[in-house]
């Protein structure tokens, strides 16, 4: 299924506004749709952080489908550790 996502980021000081619509995983969406956006946003923010070469970039506000707002939902999925699956 489908979400308009739309990212504030402030990048170096300059403030940038993007966003568009994203394909999210239904059965990963009725069972949390707040996470299962969120993570597309982050996804999504990462690339842009690729896109200007890695600069400094603070994510002001995350909203999807016009008016929810997953902004602090949004900034945690960067701190989650990634799962050690290595057997030693």
């Amino acid at each position: 299924m489908n979400v308009s996502i739309e990212v504030f980021l402030n990048i170096e000081g300059s403030l940038t506004r993007s966003g568009g619509s994203f394909e999210v995983k239904q059965s990963e969406y009725k069972k949390d749709p707040d996470l299962a956006v969120a993570i597309v946003a982050y996804q999504y923010i990462q690339n842009i952080v690729r896109e200007t070469g890695y600069r400094e970039t603070g994510i002001r506000k995350v909203i999807y489908e016009g008016n929810k707002d997953i902004t602090e939902l949004t900034k945690k999925i960067g701190r989650i550790p990634p799962q050690d699956d290595l057997p030693f």
